[in-house]
């Protein structure tokens, strides 16, 4: 168990240094301008910049390059209804940049990865902070920004996805006789064992049904999640009680009950998962409530996330 929490938080320390050093090679601006566009809105126009694509997805964004320069400006095209972005608290993003000189992605950025930050200037950097604080999870800005590279200055489009941190779905009544849930204000689940024998086999129970594509073997997933003990109820692990910081693992690197529980699961699905000894670190039936948020890589390195707005079309870039 504790072997299982520290390769977790190895692997966190890795993502954290790539995201830090990815999100200052992609600085921006400081003033977002408030738009009123609907939501679920596939395709958003700025002047001569287009972008489509649902939520979550890796967007295309096309325009007649090479772009003009000009100050950095940064636009909401989707204001999104979940929490409200504050210093300090976690925020998981994905950015994805385009050249203003060639109109091609920039590449070697991690597109489409969802990566996980604190929002504070030295996390995010200082000129993204202010663009994203007060922002809500579930919005999408387009950012044009001058970069210099190599001694020469051109223009950087970039679309930020603010993702949600917690499941969003419709709910699914569970089957009798399993450990209850309740879910706290912010989403925090806690978890009641009942006073009978553990099941013998994996148990995998949808809280909430999201709607993104499918997690597939061989991917980075990002989750929220928290366990307890069948027999003691006591919780061993939970990222809710270490700062609500959304975790991305992968999914061929975890317990073998909880690689099974996740696979084809949907993006933006809460999961109630009994895993059986011999399924996990063969001590301890354990009890986890795991929030899918997010997933990327995998045998076809396609790209993942985001509940509620996925466009099943292309399951490439799902949403």
């Amino acid at each position: 168990m504790e072997q299982y929490r520290e390769r977790t938080r190895r692997a966190w320390g890795r993502s954290r240094r790539r995201i830090a050093a990815a999100v200052a090679a992609l600085t921006v601006a400081a003033a977002v301008a408030a738009c009123t566009e609907d939501p679920v809105r596939n395709e958003e126009t700025r002047e001569d910049i287009t972008v489509s694509g649902s939520f979550g997805s890796v967007p295309v964004v096309t325009f007649d390059p090479p772009l003009p320069l000009q100050e950095s400006e940064v636009e909401t095209l989707i204001e999104g209804d979940g929490r409200r972005l504050a210093s300090g608290e976690p925020v998981l993003l994905t950015l994805t940049p385009y050249d203003g000189d060639d109109g091609e992605l920039v590449e070697d950025r991690e597109i489409g990865v969802a990566r996980t930050l604190m929002l504070t200037p030295e996390d995010v950097g200082e000129d993204l902070y202010p663009v994203l604080s007060g922002s809500t999870e579930g919005s999408r800005l387009l950012v044009r920004q001058p970069v210099v590279e190599n001694g020469e200055e051109r223009m950087l489009v970039l679309v930020i996805d603010v993702r949600y941190t917690r499941a969003r779905g419709e709910p699914v009544e569970p089957p009798e006789g399993l450990p209850t849930v309740t879910l706290a204000d912010d989403g925090a689940p806690s978890i009641t064992v009942p006073d009978t024998d553990p099941p013998d086999e994996l148990v995998i129970a949808p809280l909430i049904r999201g709607e993104g594509a499918q997690v597939r073997p061989g991917q980075d997933v990002t989750v929220q999640y928290t366990g307890v003990e069948w027999d003691s109820g006591e919780p061993y692990d939970s990222t809710w009680e270490t700062g609500k910081v959304p975790q991305t693992v992968n999914i061929d690197e975890t317990i073998d009950g909880l690689r099974t529980g996740l696979v084809d699961q949907q993006i933006g699905s809460q999961v109630l998962l009994v895993i059986p000894p011999g399924l996990a670190h063969g001590t301890d039936t354990l009890v986890l409530v795991v929030d899918i948020l997010a997933a990327s890589g995998g045998d076809e390195d396609s790209v993942v996330g985001g509940a509620g707005t996925a466009d099943s079309g292309d399951e490439s870039a799902q949403g």
